[in-house]
């Protein structure tokens, strides 16, 4: 298993100085990824594309089965640095695949992304947020889709994953607007499934983590990626990979592994 204590920084940049990607591992099967790119956490091309490398790590490593991803500071993050656009195809079309590439990674990877929203989450820091799997809000986060007041809209998937996450309705209310939502409001609407005081944000973030971690790692991918069929494709195309994975996962150690435990007592030591 990876070191508890360990960390490490990505450094991809040849425009930033320092590093803006942070790896840690604190709890037993969780990678803790935190952005500390300045300021307030800007995903700039290399942010992003040092994101997709970490993840891509981590889901080459055996060791990890959930990742938490968390901002620096007051920020989770606040997107794009608007000082970086440019009226220029070619810069457009690279942003888009490289910001939704990301987003997609994170949906399509087989480890489970708490995001542990720690303060601004606005713009692409926000649709960042909505590409992984369960969201946690500090009760000081602050949500905005506000690119309609700067002549763009919330691109890179944000404009299909919100409304599937929180109806056509309310989507298009928080996307054509640009307004504002707190912890609070964000929770009503289901655009977070928790609301965590500030000072407790990360350790209860690293706790849900850390309890989906010791499940089994085949199951707990399968689930995920039944549900993101489901939604994407279909009632009926869901549930042809749910038999699909069913026979693959249950003929497995794991499988086997969780019926010897539950028939013993004891707690289940998965291996796959």
């Amino acid at each position: 298993m990876t070191n508890s204590n360990s960390t490490k920084n990505i450094t991809n940049s040849s425009d930033l100085d320092s590093s803006v990607i942070r790896v840690e591992y604190p709890r037993q099967g969780v990678a803790l990824i935190t952005i500390s790119s300045e300021p307030l956490g800007v995903l700039r091309f290399n942010v992003k594309r040092a994101l997709q490398l970490t993840l891509a790590e981590m889901e080459a490593d055996p060791t990890v089965h959930c990742v938490v991803l968390t901002g620096a500071g007051r920020a989770f993050s606040v997107g794009s640095d608007i000082r970086d656009f440019r009226q220029d195809v070619g810069w457009l079309l690279e942003n888009e695949y490289v910001e939704a590439g990301l987003n997609a990674a994170i949906e399509n990877s087989r480890l489970p992304v708490v995001a542990a929203c720690n303060g601004f989450t606005l713009g692409g820091g926000a649709v960042l947020a909505l590409a992984c799997d369960i969201r946690m809000a500090a009760e000081s986060a602050q949500f905005s889709f506000p690119e309609v007041k700067v002549g763009a809209f919330a691109s890179g998937s944000g404009t299909q994953r919100l409304p599937r996450l929180i109806g056509r309705g309310r989507a298009l209310d928080l996307l054509l607007t640009g307004r504002t939502v707190d912890a609070v409001e964000a929770l009503d609407i289901g655009l977070v499934e928790y609301v965590i005081p500030d000072d407790k944000l990360l350790e209860k973030a690293l706790d849900l983590a850390a309890q989906i971690a010791v499940n089994a790692a085949p199951a707990v991918a399968a689930t995920k990626h039944c549900v993101n069929i489901g939604l994407r494709d279909g009632f009926e195309t869901g549930l042809a990979q749910e038999r699909q994975l069913r026979v693959k996962t249950g003929v497995g150690l794991d499988a086997a592994e969780g019926k010897a435990a539950f028939l013993e007592k004891r707690p289940s030591h998965f291996t796959e």
